[in-house]
Order: structure tokens, then sequence, then C-alpha cells
């Protein structure tokens, strides 16, 4: 349920760079809201804070009880509310949620607990906090079957929904091809939704897949998207990702890219099959080879890259836990504390780095310098920028040995040489001075470095932004500012670049392209910005070219897209931004 493309508004005369087009007033018309809008959503571009009852249910392998539920929620009121962590959720051993209500829709985590979802969504708002729940919404549970109970809105019964396959003995499938499937999945999302409820995390997908095919897995999802319209993020649990994520970046907010966090430890964050991949789930199965495999897809409007869960009682050092935590706030993962108030020990403190959730707040999503996970030394040096085009630069040693690990402030960055630009270690909340043109570091094993460089201009590179419908990002053009360019050869593809200014005027857009079409087609660049857009007819030119435009933007962050519309396969090459 992507935005429509808005009308072309604006047309600038740029001489030898571009033809004009036409020219009217802006339009100052609010565009529709969509999910995309809300806090909770991919154009924040990272994942929410929250707390999941992972642990104990995995640890116990049973449901985790009543009294521990609310002790971890008062915990995490007390500890972790303060520092952004505002969602508490269920998890799985969801069998024994045999308790319905009169539609066949369950309403309690377990039948033996004293309380429902609707006093605990209650209680826990009470606290300033949100409910998140753990529940795929094509389940039909063995009582619902049983009791034969009504879909809501229709003239159809919950037998006459169910699917030839069942997940399990408790749990049966949905079958969307039935009468009355698409009433019992939208009915059970708005059914969350009314009691405030705005994270559905959709468990045991690839599951549903294999089982059902693709076919009705997309009209499942497409159902669920609907539904949840702008007020639930959808977080897809288990999903096969075939052609690397295609039907899920349609409709979900967040995806797994990697196996369950188990045991933790070091095997969760690095170790565990490492350099290995799969065609279906799981790909991957340590957290790090999925973000690295799966960070050309993640970031604002795309998708939230999901690491799973985090119990940093298992991770035995002080610098396996900061890693950890770090790799998170790289890549614009959610930071889901799986920990407990009894097992956390004295380690709360790592999740309450406000200099790392503050990237977690802007909605970064940082990108490898490799996205080849046996690279190991590129793949574990990742860049971004912020909105204020700082530079976030995180080194990683995944290694058993110590490692050399840097940045090239002018190859890598884009940065100006000999410039000075200082240092911050995000960790050490300390100043490192000026640097020019490099900084490096010795990293012992399962060490990583968060550092923070100050930008003196207001200069984005377009390799590290979002990069949207079919453009890539590509390194062989040496004259390339940074680490590469963005390749938009499809139509309509986009680059998103988040943008902060301090006072809202008209601002002068400089835009680094190549544009390699001497076949007479009609290309046009259009520039979007706060329901106000710009269309350009670039020239065709072989070399790197600067092109100008006016953009207006307003005081803070503004989501800044740039599309290439015409016929596919043509070269058109976006380096980098500017903003004067």
């Amino acid at each position: 349920m992507r935005r429509n493309s808005l009308p072309i508004l604006l047309f600038i005369m740029l001489f030898a760079d571009a033809l004009l087009l036409n020219a009217q007033p802006y339009d100052q018309r609010a565009s529709k809201k969509t999910y995309q809008d809300i806090p909770l959503s991919r154009k924040k571009g990272s994942g929410p804070r929250y707390w999941i009852a992972y642990e104990y249910c995995w640890v116990n392998n049973k449901p985790i009880p009543e009294e521990l539920w609310k002790k971890n929620i008062d915990w995490v009121n007390d500890n972790f509310k303060a520092f952004g962590y505002d969602m508490v959720s269920n998890d799985g051993w969801i069998e024994g949620a045999q308790t319905l209500n009169e539609n066949g829709f369950i309403t309690k985590y377990n039948s033996n607990w004293q309380f429902g979802f609707d006093y605990w969504a209650k209680y826990i708002a009470d606290k300033g906090m949100k409910m998140g729940v753990y529940y795929n919404p094509l389940w039909l549970t063995k009582t619902a079957y049983h009791d034969n109970l009504p879909v809501k809105g229709t003239g159809y019964t919950s037998r006459d929904i169910t699917g030839p396959v069942s997940f399990n003995s408790e749990l049966y499938w949905v079958d969307v091809d039935r009468p009355g499937a698409k009433e019992w999945i939208q009915g059970y999302i708005r059914y969350f939704k009314e009691m405030g409820v705005n994270f559905l995390r959709i468990d045991f997908l690839e599951n549903y897949e294999n089982n059902y095919g693709l076919e009705k897995y997309n009209k499942a999802l497409r159902w669920m998207r609907e539904a949840a319209d702008s007020t639930m993020m959808l977080s897809l649990v288990m999903p096969n990702c075939f052609n690397h994520g295609t039907t899920e970046l349609k409709y979900g907010d967040m995806i797994r890219i990697s196996d369950d966090c188990f045991n933790g430890g070091w095997e969760f964050t690095s170790g565990r099959r490492r350099g290995q991949s799969k065609h279906n789930w799981p790909q991957f199965a340590n957290a790090f080879d999925g973000f690295v495999s799966f960070a050309d897809i993640g970031g604002r409007d795309q998708m939230v890259l999901d690491g799973d869960f985090t119990r940093i009682n298992t991770l035995p050092t002080e610098n396996e836990k900061k890693f950890q935590i770090s790799l998170l706030a790289m890549t614009g993962s959610p930071i889901a504390i799986a920990d407990q108030f009894n097992t956390i020990g004295n380690d709360a403190w790592l999740y309450q780095n406000e200099e790392l959730l503050s990237l977690n707040d802007e909605g970064f999503a940082g990108k490898p310098i490799s996205y080849d996970m046996n690279d190991a030394a590129n793949s574990s040096r990742w860049i971004g920028q912020m909105p204020n085009g700082d530079w976030i630069v995180g080194l990683f040693n995944r290694e058993e040995t110590e490692q050399e690990r840097g940045i090239d402030f002018v190859k890598e960055l884009g940065l100006k040489k000999d410039g000075k630009y200082q240092v911050r270690d995000l960790w050490l909340h300390k100043e490192l001075g000026g640097h020019s043109n490099t900084f490096s570091v010795k990293l012992l094993p399962h060490e990583c470095r968060m550092i923070r460089i100050t930008n003196n201009s207001s200069k984005y590179e377009a390799e590290v932004a979002s990069l949207i419908n079919g453009s890539k990002k590509q390194s062989d053009e040496e004259k390339a500012s940074g680490i590469g360019y963005v390749n938009m050869k499809k139509d309509s593809s986009t680059v998103l670049i988040a943008v902060d200014v301090a006072k809202p005027k008209v601002y002068r857009l400089r835009l680094s392209y190549k544009n390699e079409d001497d076949s007479g087609s009609t290309s046009r660049i259009e520039i979007k910005s706060n329901d106000r857009s710009i269309s350009l007819a670039p020239g065709s030119h072989p070399d790197w070219k600067l092109m100008n435009c006016d953009v207006y933007l307003e005081a803070g962050t503004n989501y800044l897209y740039i599309t290439r519309y015409g016929e596919n396969g043509i070269d058109f090459k976006l380096d980098y931004i500017e903003i004067r």
C-alpha cells in the first residue's frame, strides 16, 4: 500500500543540464496518510525498542506464567521506559491459548491466565507503554474448529475456512481460497487493533507458504496489510524471503533476517553456520550474516531488518555484549530485550546507551562496505549518514584474532582530502579529536568500535541511502564519490535520503549524476519532498555532471525521494546530493 506518485507540478529549466517541461506553484495539499507514516513503520527506517517474553519460554519450553509476565512489565517500566523501550509483547508457546470469544478469536495468551489481552493492554497503557501481540491471524485454534463458531460478518463457520494442512495439533491453518477466510484474517487484526495493539508479530510464515503456495501466501499478506492500514506494524517472522524478499517487501514492515536467538551467545550473534546460506528459511543462521545479506533492502520506506531478540546475559564478555547492541543500532534493527528482571544481572546499562539509541530514534540504518558476507574485512565495516549529514561508522571484528579495522574519509565517505573532522566514540562518550583522511583501530576478537564523524558539509552519498524499487549500489566507477554510486536502471527506481535543515525555506539542491543514455529516450527525474515535487529532464552526459534545482524543505527532517522514470535498462547513475 505505497503512496501513489504525486502529479508533476513544477519544472525547472536548467539550460544544458535539464529541459524545462512545465511550471506551476508548489502543490501544498496534504497527501493521504499511509501506514508508512506511523512511528512504528518502515518509513521510520529502524525498528521499535521493546521487551518480549521469549527467554523464559525458550529456556523452560512452556508459556510464561502470568505473575512473571507482570513482574517483567513492571521492571521494564522502572528501568527501560525512560530510554524509549515503550512496548512489551508476549511470544510463542501459544498453543495453550484456547479461550475464545464468540467469533473464535483468542482472548488470553494462555487459558490458565487469570486475565486476558484487554486487561493487560490497559495495564500496560496505564504505565505509558504499548502492548504488542505475538499471533498469526492465519491460525484457527482446535477449540474454534471443534465449536464450529461463526466467522464474523459472514454466513460461514470456522470449519468452512479450515485448510487441509494444519500447523500442529492445536492450531489449524486457514485456507485463503475458502469463502470467509478474508473476513477471519482481517477480523483478527481489527480485533487486536481495537485493544490498542499496534504491533503484530506474525510467526511461522514459511510453514504457510511451503504448505499452501506463494499465491495464497501473497493473498494472505495483502489482506493483513489492508486491515492493518496506518495503525499497526506487521512484523513478518520466519519468512522464506524468496527472490530476496519481494513478497514481504510489498506488505510487511519488518522481516526476520536470520534464525532464532535460541541459547543466544556468540553463535547467535556471529558464529552459527557463518558464511553459509540456504534458499529458504532460515537463509542465514547468525544475525551478522543476515544483516549483511539483506542490508540492501533495509532502511526508510524499505524494510526494518529484524535480528531477533537479545539475551545479553548469554554473552560472556563486555566486548561481545557491546558488539551485539552495536550491531542492532548500526543496522536499524529493533532492539528487543529478552533478558528478564531475574536474569539480566548487572547488564541493564548496555541497553541504555543514549548515544547509540539516538541512531534508532532518528531512523538510522547503515550499510556494510561489502554485501558479501564472506568478504570478512569489508562486510565487517559499516557506514551510514544521519539526517544532519554526520557519518556513523561501525567497525566490527568477528574473528578469533586481533584485527585492524579502519575507514578512509576520502575514498569511502566522500569527505574532503586533508579536512579536519571531529570523531566521537559512542561507547566511551568521548571526543577523539580532529582526524584527517582516515581513522583506524586495532580490535580484539569480538570487539567493535562505534564512532560518529561530524560532517562539515550537507553532502549525502546516495549509495548509503534507502534504495527502492530496483535502485542498486555499484562500485565500478573510480571517479565516483565515496564507496560507489546508485544505478537507477529500472523505471520508477528511487533513492530516499533523509535531510535535516534548521529553517523552513527553499534550498539549492545539487545532484551529481551520470546519464549514459544517448538513445533519445525520455527519461526524467522527479524529486519529491513534503508533498511537493519537481521534475527534471537531464541531458545525456557520459561523465559525472552536476545538476541544480530548488527544493522547499521544512525545519527538521525531510524525506527526499529521487525517482527516475523512463525505459528500463537506461544507465542513470546518482552519486551524491548536496543541500545549499
